[in-house]
């Protein structure tokens, strides 16, 4: 009788942060397509992206709009997403250890995949989004400067990311809005 009153009568849990890092961790390739909105104050633009996660080799993540720049490609070395190139048609740009990883469109969904591989969420939760309940997870770097903060909404069935929003001391940076994520 008692375990039926600590379960809710049988209704199951979302999964915890170690469930899903456990998940993101066994997995071996992803992609997806994202939307992603950045906001840095003076500008706002809109991508879209394919992105293609592989845990033996470097991810690719290619622009598919706006339509002036698709077919740019980014491609991401390093385990956390901390070198990446950016290439068009010939021409190469490699990006170091100056940017604050994980809060340019180039490399947020790699650093997320990092942080839903590797990190412990502040706080687990539910919400709705959309036809579904998803759980929300929340991600703080508070002993850095400066401090990042990233919640990322997770369908409890597929294990798929549904969006995130990513934050530099306090400013929302980044919104990404994730499709077909397989």
């Amino acid at each position: 009788m008692l375990l039926v009153l600590l379960t809710g009568c049988g209704s199951s849990a979302p999964p915890a942060g170690e469930t899903v890092r456990a998940y993101y961790e066994g997995l071996q390739s992803a992609q997806t397509h994202a939307k992603i909105l950045s906001d840095f104050g003076d500008s706002a633009l809109e991508y879209e992206v394919d992105y293609e996660y592989n845990k033996e080799d470097n991810d690719l993540l290619t622009i598919t709009a706006p339509e002036s720049i698709a077919g740019v490609q980014v491609e991401i070395s390093g385990e956390h997403a901390d070198a990446f190139t950016l290439r068009y048609a010939e021409a190469e740009l490699m990006f170091g250890g100056d940017n604050i990883p994980g809060l340019t469109p180039a490399d947020a969904i790699a650093d997320l995949l990092y942080d839903l591989r590797t990190g412990e969420p502040t706080e687990v939760s539910t919400e709705p989004v959309g036809d579904i309940t998803a759980v929300r997870l929340h991600y703080e770097t508070a002993d850095q400067t400066p401090a990042i903060a990233k919640t990322v909404w997770i369908n409890p069935d597929t294990m798929a990311p549904v969006c995130a929003e990513l934050y530099c001391d306090g400013d929302k940076q980044l919104t990404l809005y994730f499709e077909q994520f397989q």
